[in-house]
């Protein structure tokens, strides 16, 4: 019974401890600032800022997954952004993206309050959007059996190591290769199908 009664103690002593740790780290965090937060990255433009660096999954872009993820996030007084987390999600593949980028925003002007620099919560807007002509090219994948996973691109006989966009003025032809003469000629990798692309004024870069 006494080893009961200490076991019992000690429980309520830790979940005590946690509770007055969490109310703790909230009262760091100033719920009205003067001044609000202010990204500094290159590009300063958060949406610009995103559309550089994002990495748009490729089974989003090929199920034609759109929408903006919101987050949360804490701007701390030495500027660093902290504790990212999804505040309004859309797929599971956009979130995570939305969540990496988030965290290689870590260049803040923090937000003030009488005066001093504080830690502040800011929430930041993650939009994936494709392109009409990106739609237009994802439906003519899907027209040709290429949905689940996304083909290989080889553009003026170069391989490419991932999707990369050519505008329609720069497009001469496409055709779609499938099944054992795709793997024939291009190896494993063309296991999904490969696109292949002519075009007009030249090949864009090639990752």
């Amino acid at each position: 019974m006494k080893k009961i009664k200490l076991l019992t103690g000690t429980l309520m002593f830790c979940f005590l401890s946690m509770a007055s740790v969490s109310f703790s780290q909230s009262e760091t965090v100033a719920q009205d600032v003067d001044k609000e937060a202010k990204f500094k990255g290159k590009p300063r433009n958060i949406a610009s800022f995103h559309e550089k660096y994002m990495k748009y999954p490729d089974e989003a872009r090929l199920e034609m997954i759109e929408g903006t993820v919101l987050l949360e996030a804490v701007v701390t007084s030495d500027g660093k952004l902290m504790e990212p987390e999804i505040i309004n999600g859309v797929d599971p593949l956009l979130d995570s993206e939305a969540l990496r980028l988030a965290r290689l925003m870590q260049d803040w002007k923090p937000a003030q309050k009488n005066g001093q620099e504080v830690d502040s919560r800011v929430r930041i807007p993650v939009k994936f959007t494709l392109s009409e002509e990106e739609r237009a090219f994802m439906q003519t994948l899907r027209k040709n059996g290429l949905t689940e996973q996304m083909p290989l691109f080889v553009i003026d006989d170069k391989i490419a190591k991932a999707y990369i966009k050519v505008p329609h003025y720069n497009v001469k032809s496409v055709r779609v290769l499938k099944g054992e003469k795709a793997v024939e000629k291009y190896g494993p990798d063309a296991q999904n199908g490969v696109v292949i692309i002519t075009t007009k004024r030249g090949t864009p870069p090639i990752r």
